[in-house]
């Protein structure tokens, strides 16, 4: 008896991994495509897949981003990950919940899944109940992945068939350059969104133009602003994932921003303040002011353009503003050291080491992106900085 449950539970552990399919016309289906409709639809696609996992099961939302790019991809003229600059014709929405079956092996997942056009209208709506063959055993991911391939492949034919004359029509306005009317922003497609993570940025005119890091509105599928309490919606005019930079608008008049000088200089030593909204949920939902100086001139392991500072950020500091005490900008908060990399490689911690992007390197993105900013400089003294610092800052809501 040992002997059996021994070996019941290396099969559970390893088994025999599936092979993932890499092309949808190896999966087989009993469905047929409707003979008026010419594969790839000519048509762009956007797919969205729902991270959020129930306590008792499991989301394996990174092999159903695997599966609805394979299926989308090829079924489609054009597919993407929804992002905030996706340009579609039809929005899928995926989730997806899996559990493991004890009794006879194997992942049976809910696949919940609707379709949108670009007005919201609601063009399918189902979920699919798939199994995952056990032979791999519970590691056997390439086994839910084919499973979740396969129930899409059937889903997006049976769109397809369903909706044919809907299909044919936009495809002849598409091509065309017809766009369809009353057409929804992304944010009004979804209903039950939360922000998932959030950042800070600060005015750089009266217009409502702000400053933030790339890394807090990269890869969100819409992103918002609260300043003063209230929440608007905002559009990314330019990004850069090497400069850690992005800039984003609203349609706000705001009545203060940061002071930027024409010719900003790191000295080491000086001292700057931060402001930002640092964990946000867990402290106040209004701006946090820290203080420190500049301890050094270069960035980590000495790069050109960003500095290194002492005034304590938090998740949701980066993108905030790293001022002097006069009130004008000396950079952007981008990074810090990493606690637990430092413990392991040298056995230490290290205290507020920090980073920041110059403003000088700021200036020539926005200049390169042609973006109108006021240069100026900022004689006030730190309580009248620190006062016009809460008018100018912003918090940045990233919904993925």
């Amino acid at each position: 008896m040992r002997i059996y449950t021994l070996i019941v539970a290396i099969f559970l552990l390893i088994g025999c991994e599936a092979t993932p399919v890499n092309n949808a016309a190896m999966i087989k289906t009993k469905l047929k495509l409707d003979e008026r409709a010419t594969s790839p639809i000519q048509l762009p696609v956007a797919y969205y897949v729902g991270k959020k996992v129930p306590s008792d099961k499991v989301n394996f939302f990174g092999k159903m981003e695997e599966a609805a790019e394979l299926i989308t991809s090829e079924m489609f003229v054009s597919s993407e990950n929804l992002t905030s600059e996706s340009e579609f014709t039809y929005l899928i929405q995926l989730n997806s919940t899996s559990d493991w079956d004890y009794v006879w092996g194997g992942w049976e997942s809910d696949i919940e899944i609707n379709i949108l056009d670009r007005a919201g209208n609601k063009l399918m709506s189902k979920t699919i109940q798939k199994k995952a063959a056990a032979s791999g055993g519970l590691y056997d991911f390439n086994a839910v992945y084919n499973a979740f391939a396969s129930a899409l492949k059937d889903a997006m034919i049976e769109f397809i068939n369903i909706n044919i004359d809907k299909i044919l029509l936009a495809q002849n306005n598409y091509k065309n350059g017809i766009e369809l009317v009353g057409s929804k922003s992304i944010k009004d497609l979804f209903t039950d969104l939360e922000a998932t993570n959030s950042g800070s940025g600060f005015f750089i005119d009266n217009n409502g133009m702000s400053v933030t890091a790339d890394h807090v509105v990269n890869e969100c599928i819409f992103v918002e602003v609260n300043h003063k309490g209230n929440t608007y919606d905002a559009d990314i005019i330019a990004s850069s994932q090497l400069l850690d930079l992005a800039v984003i608008k609203i349609d706000y008049a705001n009545a203060k921003s940061i002071a930027i000088e024409s010719q900003p200089s790191i000295q080491l030593g000086k001292q700057v303040f931060v402001t930002g909204y640092p964990l946000s949920g867990i402290l106040a939902e209004y701006p946090s002011l820290t203080v420190g100086n500049i301890s050094s001139r270069g960035g980590l392991k000495g790069a050109k353009g960003y500095f290194q500072f002492s005034a304590p950020i938090q998740p949701g500091n980066s993108g905030g503003a790293i001022s002097d005490y006069k009130g004008n900008l000396m950079g952007i908060v981008s990074s810090s050291l990493n606690q637990s990399m430092m413990l392991k490689q040298s056995g230490t911690t290290s205290q507020n080491v920090n980073f920041g992007v110059s403003t000088q390197l700021l200036k020539q993105f926005l200049s390169k992106h042609n973006i109108d900013f006021e240069e100026r400089t900022s004689s006030s003294n730190f309580e009248s900085s620190s006062a016009n610092a809460v008018e100018y800052s912003n918090q940045i809501l990233c919904y993925k």
